[in-house]
């Protein structure tokens, strides 16, 4: 019961920061649906949720976009649309996007492995993964709702 509350919660946050109020568009919730309706990850959904939760692009860009941003910015590699991102690039994007800083390790070698490592110990992954792990699409909504209601003004 309670973890089905925490998995709603998450998902509202996410809908929530995605969508600008009073924005018609339903393009968004599209896209969210298409996203949550993946048995693994890719580098597309993982760039738009990255990209549009931390507000480096707009509300109605498409992933391809975002996925455009994140390459210009660095941050995901010459990944093809629909490549599968691992739990560990997936955490290193939303670091990156957020600016986030991590912990000792992170700060010494950012990437993945460590990454995926703070999402673990900050408690923003629902359950212990691996950097190398295979992510689903609701997997990946579930972080980023996690991490977004959980750092608030942290960072």
């Amino acid at each position: 019961m309670a973890r089905s509350r925490v998995f709603y919660v998450a998902l509202l946050a996410v809908a929530t920061a995605l969508i600008v109020p009073g924005s018609a568009s339903g393009q968004s919730n599209d896209v969210i649906d298409a996203i949550l309706g993946e048995d693994v990850a890719v580098a597309q959904s993982a760039a738009y949720l990255a990209m549009t939760s931390a507000g480096l692009v707009a509300d109605d860009a498409t992933p391809a976009d975002a996925l455009r941003a994140a390459r210009e910015q660095g941050w995901i590699g010459d990944r093809g649309d629909r490549d599968p991102v691992t739990f560990g690039e997936y955490a290193h994007l939303m670091m990156r996007a957020h600016g986030v800083s991590g912990g000792l390790m992170y700060l010494i070698f950012p990437g993945p492995r460590y990454a995926a490592r703070e999402f673990v110990y900050r408690g923003w992954s629902p359950e212990r993964r691996s950097p190398g792990d295979s992510m689903s699409g609701e997997l990946m909504v579930r972080v980023t709702g996690n991490m977004l209601e959980m750092v608030g003004g942290e960072r």
